[in-house]
């Protein structure tokens, strides 16, 4: 039985479990009743019975058990009483205990156990005494004792041993004599002899092992002679075999194997043979750089792994242990690196991702041989597909696209690879169909084709290839004569068409061939009233046609013939068929309509013509004010008019001459447009002259119509608004191209979703798409990688990310990827080697090419070495990068963020409350305008400098910390202007040692502060400005016991 946690929306985020049917896949029990989230986390198997941790809100994060019933779901026991979080976690079998650290409020976080029982919950041993936390972590089973790294506040961090007793909780070995630590980490069992990288005060980070005793545990080689470190990473068993990655100083990070002793310790080619009898099993790479082997995989006792020999790229190589046998698998991309990743054994077959010139990234599965590497499916080609014509049918989205094969045909997607498929390849071959005007009626698609055999038609289409079949030949439609006009009516389908004898006329049909039929010949024999604007009434049909007699006129349909009338006959009355804006209101028609006396003006109708009247002659006399953008909001009228004296403006109407007035006077020359209702509050866009495009939103008042966000400075038109589960979604152009979107109706909360094409693409004019199918948004877009394809978003699944934490340690950075506040080691946490050696390395972080991760890099006396492929490790130019910007000024700090929005983060450095930032991203100063000079925090002896996105408008801004006083430059204007221009705030005012860190902690787009003083991390979650306690703000344990770190924050 599988057990997760997912939130069906109603319970919050909830432990489930499932037997691979649906209805096997039920909710085991709401821990947190209601929709309150338990956060169930660690969920760890002993013995058949399920132990996670949860929250329920009076008792925090606690030790919890499951037999996968409900009553069978309860907390083992409140480790720390009350509302406080115990935090259990690093949870481990051992001979069926469950092992695992905890804090209970006492004695900070330590070892505990458990038998299930609340009695047999309990303390190993308090091995830093007191409040101190000696931070075990890296646990494993060993030979049927548990294994551990933990600090006694004496020894520093160093590997322990217990056997469930205090007297049996015992220091293993003091590998680093005296308080400092040892660095332990990647505790590895292979045979028998626990293998672990650790440092031991005089030989660097070097590879490790032990049987379990003092004398039996020790270094196994200093693959990097002397004080050096060769960093063992990726410690690997395959068939009794320890494999790993480790530097020896002259090869870079190469592959290594080890059978536990000095001479069997090699990297696989005898390439520097010397008095050690140190051997390479094979320099991929040879000379300095190193091949930087990842993803170490045992696949049926071949060792897979990724690689760069420096002539192929990154490719996948397998090894048998010898040289010979240690070979390129396939090389994929030839030209570049396929890059695979995220290597996979399934039953014997290697899967994986990887990156072919014609596809771009696929899956991949290997049997080790260069034929049997091969992708597996192609689920979005590189080409461009150009999807359009996005339609929602019952849940289920139908688009048309071009696959390269089989031209613009019918395609529908449930949201998956797999089930994004083609319906059918109506007109055979490259010439395509192209589907148009596609339209749900009662769950069947209609739209029109050509099939080449039988030209232009209607067709309908239930999702499958025989569901998709002709229902009638229509005459090919040019330009302004094109129909556009197919329409729900009650279930049933009307269309404007020519079928050769009668014009263009008004037609309806119920799906089959009998039943489409001419429903009137308005304008007699040939001739053609070219039927436009049909709208839904409550039933019945309203359109704008002309009958060669009248003029363009409003009428009404049945679908009879005797039933289709002119609504309103009265001579010199009339609408343009292109601006009449037919809107439907609580069953009342609105449009724009034109009499001798008002000129064009706001009217409505209830289908008679006694009822169809003048709402308001907005602009008195014949002058027209020309009513446009009718937009119903919850039963109310709102459109765009000049009444002769404010200019164009927003309008609301109840139908009433007097309910029908101005809403605000906003400005007296713009332009209103894209008026969209989201969840009753209506959302529009206004421009003026040069200054671009302001998104705007109303509730009806004077006072609750407000802007929103300047949000296209540069007058670059936003598209598509769309209404996604009450949050605005929509495209827009900038320095980065068409990008999507988002707004919650805040200046915070407005902005970029994603930059899917990190380049400026201004030209792209191609139209969006914006889709909502359940609460996905589909849309159209171009990426760097496919071009431009079907994207989707699942707006409720997919929130903002929140920033994580992370130290780093002179070159080696431990990253907590998976946010538990604990360092867990590899692959539930990353490690990184980047700046090892570099004299006064400082680390950054930042999207340094615009994906939306955080990557990592260092700076060192005005040079910058960037990780721009986010292997966290330095790969040389031009995989990675290397700047120059802030050399030769002593006392440089780097500073790094998004100067300009466009979702890349740019390089600066801060001196004495100068800041020089890199604003076009060529990585050296130019000088202004091009780069930028700005000056806060001058006078501010020992300022700290401090940048963030305080606004939420998607650009960084700059601040600077001064022991526990932040002052931050809210408007960007690189100056002190004060509150409440400006923001003052008190975070970490008193704490000794404390370092301000910024990020995103609840994920809202905008950066909040806190401090990080020894590894304890406080952070102001809901940006009040001050410490409020959990939950309201989160306190977190990383990096105890450290000395001289670099506390790092990212969106690892």
């Amino acid at each position: 039985v599988l057990y997760f946690a997912a939130n069906d929306v109603t319970h919050g985020v909830e432990l489930w479990k499932s037997d691979g049917t649906e209805a096997g896949t039920v909710l085991v029990k709401d821990i947190a009743p209601g929709s309150s989230h338990s956060n169930l986390q660690r969920l760890t198997n002993i013995n058949g019975v399920l132990y996670f941790m949860a929250n329920v809100g009076t008792h925090g994060f606690e030790l919890w058990k499951s037999d996968g019933t409900d009553a069978g779901t309860v907390m083992v026991k409140d480790i720390n009483p009350g509302i406080g979080d115990s935090h259990p976690d690093n949870m481990t079998d051992v001979n069926g205990v469950l092992y695992f650290m905890a804090n209970d409020g006492t004695h900070g976080y330590e070892l505990w156990m458990s038998d299930g029982t609340e009695a047999g919950t309990v303390i190993v041993k308090d091995i830093y005494p007191g409040t101190g936390n000696s931070n075990p972590h890296d646990l494993i089973h060993f030979n049927g004792v548990l294994y551990f790294v933990a600090n006694n506040g004496t020894n520093g961090s160093e590997l322990w041993k217990s056997d469930g007793t205090e007297a049996g909780t015992m220091l293993m070995k003091d590998m680093n004599p005296g308080s400092e630590d040892s660095y332990t980490f990647g505790l590895t069992n292979v045979n028998g002899v626990l293998y672990f990288g650790a440092y031991d005060g005089t030989h660097g980070i070097e590879l490790c092992k032990s049987d379990g005793t003092e004398a039996g545990t020790m270094m196994v080689k200093d693959i990097n002679p002397g004080i050096g470190s060769s960093y063992p990473f990726n410690l690997t068993n395959v068939n009794g075999v320890l494999y790993f990655v480790a530097n020896d100083g002259m090869n870079g990070y190469e592959l290594w194997k080890s059978d536990g002793t000095e001479a069997g310790t090699v990297m696989v080619e005898d390439i520097f043979p010397g008095p050690t009898g140190m051997v390479i099993v094979k320099d991929y790479f040879p000379g300095p750089i190193g091949t930087n082997p990842n993803y170490l995989t045992n696949v049926n006792g071949v060792l897979y792994f990724v690689a760069d020999d420096g002539t192929h790229g990154s490719e996948l190589w397998k090894s048998d242990g010898t040289e010979a046998g240690t070979i390129m698998v396939k090389d994929i991309m030839p030209s570049g690196s396929s890059t695979p990743f995220n290597l996979t054994n399934a039953n014997g077959v290697l899967y994986y991702f990887a990156s072919d010139p014609i596809n771009g990234q696929e899956i991949w599965k290997s049997d080790g041989t260069t034929l049997g590497t091969v992708m597996v499916t192609n689920n979005w080609p590189s080409r461009d597909s150009f999807p359009s014509k996005l339609t929602n049918v019952n849940g289920v989205l139908y688009f048309v696209a071009d696959d390269g094969t089989n031209g613009k045909e019918l395609w529908k997607s449930d949201g998956t690879a797999s089930g994004t498929v083609l319906v059918k390849d109506i007109n055979p071959g490259f010439g395509g169909a192209d589907p148009t005007n596609l339209t749900n009626v009662n769950g069947v698609l209609f739209f029109e084709a050509n099939d080449a055999i039988n030209g232009h038609a209607l067709w309908k289409s239930d999702g499958t290839v025989s569901g998709a079949e002709r229902v009638m030949n229509l005459l090919p439609c040019v330009y302004s004569s094109c129909p556009n006009t197919l329409t729900n009516v009650a279930g049933v389908l009307y269309f404007a068409a020519n079928e050769g004898t009668n014009g263009y006329e008004l037609w309806k049909s119920d799906g089959t061939a009998a039943g489409t039929v001419l429903v009137k010949d308005i304008n007699p024999g040939s001739a053609d009233s070219f039927p436009k604007n049909l709208t839904n009434v409550n039933g019945v049909l309203y359109f704008v046609a002309n009958n060669g007699t009248n003029g363009n006129k409003l009428w009404r349909s049945d679908g009879t013939e005797a039933g289709t009338v002119m609504v309103r006959v009265e001579a010199g009355w009339g609408l343009s068929p292109d601006s009449s804006n037919l809107t439907d209101v609580n069953g009342v028609l609105y449009f724009s309509a034109t009499d001798p006396v008002n000129g064009q003006e706001l009217w409505k109708s209830d289908g008679t013509e006694a009822g169809t009247i003048l709402v308001k002659d907005i602009n008195p006399g014949t002058s027209s004010w020309y009513p446009s953008d009718l937009t119903n909001v919850n039963g109310v009228l709102y459109f765009v008019a000049d009444d002769g004296t404010h200019g164009r403006e927003l309008w609301k109407s109840d139908g009433t001459t007097a309910g029908t007035i101005m809403v605000k006077d906003i400005m007296p020359a713009g332009s209103y447009f894209n008026l969209t209702n989201v969840n009753g509050i209506l959302y529009f866009l206004t421009t003026f002259g040069t200054d671009g495009f302001k998104l705007w939103k109303s509730d009806g008042t004077d006072a609750g119509t407000v802007m929103v966000k300047h949000i296209a400075p540069g007058g670059v038109v936003p598209q598509n608004l769309t209404n996604v589960n009450g949050v605005l979604f929509f495209f827009i152009g900038g320095t980065t191209g068409y990008e999507l979107w988002k707004s919650d109706g805040t200046e915070t909360g407005t902005a970029m979703v994603k930059n899917l094409f990190p380049y400026s693409n201004n030209n792209w004019t191609t139209w969006p798409y914006l889709t909502n199918v359940n609460g996905v948004l589909y849309f159209s877009a171009y990426d760097a990688e496919y071009g431009l394809e079907l994207f989707a978003l699942d707006v409720a699944a997919n929130p903002e990310s929140p920033s994580k934490i992370g130290i780093f340690d002179h070159g080696t950075w431990y990253l907590d990827s998976n946010q538990s506040w604990a360092w867990e080691g590899t692959p539930a946490d990353t490690l990184g080697i980047f700046g090892v050696g570099l004299t006064n390395a400082t680390p950054v972080i930042g999207d340094w090419n615009g994906d939306g991760t955080s990557k990592i890099g260092v700076f060192t006396d005005g040079m910058w070495y960037l990780d721009m492929n986010r292997n966290w490790q330095w790969d040389g130019e031009p995989t990675d990068k290397v700047g120059i910007f802030g050399v030769g000024i002593p006392g440089a700090i780097p500073v790094v963020g998004d100067w300009t929005g466009d979702g890349i983060t740019k390089i600066g450095v801060y001196v004495d409350g100068t800041w020089y930032l890199d604003l076009n991203n060529n990585g050296q100063w130019d000088g202004e305008p091009t780069d930028k000079i700005g000056t806060f925090g001058i006078g501010l002896t020992g300022a700290i400098p401090v940048v963030g996105d305080w606004t939420g408008t998607g650009i960084t801004k700059i601040g600077v910390n001064l022991d526990g006083y932040w002052y931050l430059d809210l408007n960007n204007n690189w100056q002190w202007d004060g509150e409440p221009t400006d923001k003052m705030g008190l975070f970490g005012v008193g704490l000794t040692g404390a370092v301000p860190v910024v990020g995103d902690w609840n994920a809202d787009g905008t950066t909040e502060i806190g401090i990080y003083q020894d590894g304890l991390w406080y952070l102001d979650k809901n940006r009040s400005w001050q410490w409020d306690g959990e939950p309201a703000d989160q306190f977190g344990v990383f990096g105890v016991g450290l000395t001289g770190v670099v506390p790092v924050p990212g969106k690892w």
